[in-house]
């Protein structure tokens, strides 16, 4: 069959259609006299004195720019101008490989339309093995869409499959059945008043009753890629759930459901519970000598002077505690006030991890301070010249005169509290009536405070790096046998699986412990500072390793950490 051809005798110009490819070639041949530009209705005439349609061909506009200056300067050529395009998918993979999509170029021309065979090909070169959405598919090689890429020739693209997501497993958790001390909220009375000492009845629980149920950890679910790949769910933590001490134990019909074994106050800490004994005293003197005990106290009246308290669980006193030691695993509630005999010396004042992890032989010396230090929260009416340290947080009715304050979450004074001298410390917030006095009576707070958790994060990543160190040792004795072609006994090579499990747990715990204090530092960043009502000259404001003074008396203002510097707001 010959192949359809224009030609333009007066231009030197023809214009064919190849029949085996259908691509469109154009010849010129110079003429005695250089033609015109060649206008696009001379191009369109010679292509339909070929009969061809403009339409039906993608003609390549710079090949087509060639021929014009071709003809420009009277050079012969012979140039293929275009031809058919067919469709062309281009399938793509997200960067977690759980998502995989397609987008179709459209024909041009005479170009053929996309196929299933082009499309599975496709998704063949980009190894998308499974999840596929068939609807998608058959959506991609339909009559319609088809016909949609032809007249609008704008790419169309589709999500053709989804990865299968792994499911990480539940830690194991305990579902508190008693309301324990923690529950205790202030009370409020008819009027709507709010008071912060009154907390209600401590919890009482009897022998038989529920204490805690547990809900054991769950296995993680696998999942795919689209690509095919394995993706490992995350097995949820265990919990040693096991009764602590002979006050409780584990239901004999279910084993997951602690029950006391004892009447008194219900205590749930992170492996289950135990029930406290609770000794009352109407106060603590020369006439009862040291307290220490495994459960919880209650003083009617005070603390005296040189007085030491330690136990496990919680304090209440209804008065004053006077430069008395006390200290508790839960929280520390005073009626009254915590006064010491001096000036407090903020961390000169030796900790329980100074002096020895029970603290027991710190009573051996006077004391002539008030030092109170409780595992949650500690409540106070009124605090002058003392050192009060707690796990979570420190509430002070009315003013803080002078004193050395460490909280694990926050320290709050309601209403107009003020702290006046000293230094305030909490890890997430500080919030207050007023600092300082008109006096410029020098004032810490501090809040966010990172450089400790800095440098655990680095002796950590140490640790995990030194691991990595004695895995290569390891790895290198191995080869050394292999090599030699020494036998491995089985007790030698027990002693080797032996020694790289231990390396996997110890490194697995370091990056558990890191993760933690990652969460910790990205809460320091969080911290803030409040001061309701005045903030006097005098206050050092510390933030996260940074700080600042203000100059002049500022009133209702909160201090927070933003991109490297301290805001007021």
């Amino acid at each position: 069959m010959e192949p359809a051809t224009g030609t333009d005798e007066d231009l030197g110009l023809s214009v064919r259609e190849e029949a085996e490819t259908g691509d469109i070639w154009a010849r010129y041949e110079p003429q005695a006299i250089t033609p015109s530009p060649l206008a696009p209705a001379q191009f369109r005439a010679l292509m339909e004195q070929a009969g061809l349609k403009v339409s039906d061909y993608a003609i390549e506009p710079s090949t087509l720019a060639t021929l014009r200056a071709c003809m420009q300067r009277n050079e012969a050529c012979d140039l293929r101008l275009g031809g058919p395009v067919d469709a062309r998918p281009e399938a793509f993979v997200s960067a977690n490989e759980m998502l995989a999509g397609v987008v179709v170029h459209p024909p041009k021309g005479k170009g053929k339309d996309l196929t299933a065979d082009a499309l599975n090909e496709a998704l063949r070169h980009a190894n998308v093995v499974r999840g596929f959405l068939e609807d998608s598919l058959e959506a991609l090689t339909s009559e319609a869409l088809r016909q949609q890429l032809r007249e609008t020739q704008i790419p169309i693209g589709m999500i053709v499959a989804f990865g299968e997501l792994a499911i990480d497993g539940v830690d194991a958790w305990l579902e508190p059945l008693v309301e324990t001390i923690v529950d205790r909220r202030p009370q409020v009375d008819e009027a709507g008043n709010v008071d912060f000492l009154e907390l209600g009845d401590f919890p009482h629980i009897e022998a038989g009753q529920a204490l805690v149920r547990h809900h054991p950890a769950t296995e993680g679910k696998p999942g795919r890629t689209v690509t095919g790949r394995l993706v490992k769910g995350r097995d949820g933590k265990n919990i040693a759930f096991r009764p602590k001490d002979h006050s409780v134990q584990l239901d004999p019909e279910d084993e997951h459901l602690m029950i006391a074994a004892t009447s008194g106050m219900p205590v749930v800490y992170s492996q289950g519970a135990y029930v406290e004994k609770v000794l009352h005293f109407e106060q603590v003197g020369i006439e009862t000598g040291h307290i220490r005990f495994d459960g919880s106290v209650q003083v009617k009246g005070n603390v005296e002077p040189g007085m030491k308290i330690e136990v496990l669980g919680d304090v209440k006193v209804g008065g004053l505690v006077e430069a008395a030691h006390i200290q508790a695993g839960g929280a520390i509630e005073v009626n009254g006030g915590v006064i010491g005999r001096r000036q407090c010396h903020g961390d000169d004042h030796p900790s329980t991890e100074e002096s020895g992890s029970d603290g027991k032989d710190s009573a051996a010396g006077p004391i002539d301070d008030a030092y109170l230090k409780a595992g949650t929260q500690i409540k106070a009416r009124f605090v002058q010249d003392a050192t009060l340290e707690a796990g979570q947080e420190i509430i002070v009715q009315k003013q803080i005169f002078h004193s050395s304050i460490k909280a694990g979450t926050r320290v709050l004074l309601p209403g107009r509290g003020v702290v006046v001298g000293g230094v305030i410390r909490a890890r997430e917030m500080i919030d207050i009536g007023i600092s300082g006095a008109m006096a410029n009576v020098s004032t810490t707070l501090i809040a966010g405070e990172s450089s400790g958790i800095k440098t655990r994060i680095a002796d950590i990543k140490e640790a995990i790096n030194q691991i990595e160190s004695q895995r290569k040792q390891l790895t290198a004795i191995v080869e050394k046998f292999v090599k030699q072609n020494k036998p491995i006994t089985a007790e030698k090579k027990q002693k080797f699986l032996e020694a790289r499990e231990s390396l996997h747990q110890r490194e697995h715990a370091h990056y558990d412990a890191l993760a933690e204090l990652k969460i910790e530092l990205q809460q320091c960043q969080s911290a803030r500072i409040r001061v309701r009502f005045t903030c006097y000259p005098g206050t050092l404001i510390k933030l996260a390793d940074r700080e600042v003074s203000p100059h002049k008396q500022l009133g209702n203002v909160t201090f927070v950490f933003k991109d490297g510097e301290i805001l007021t707001r």
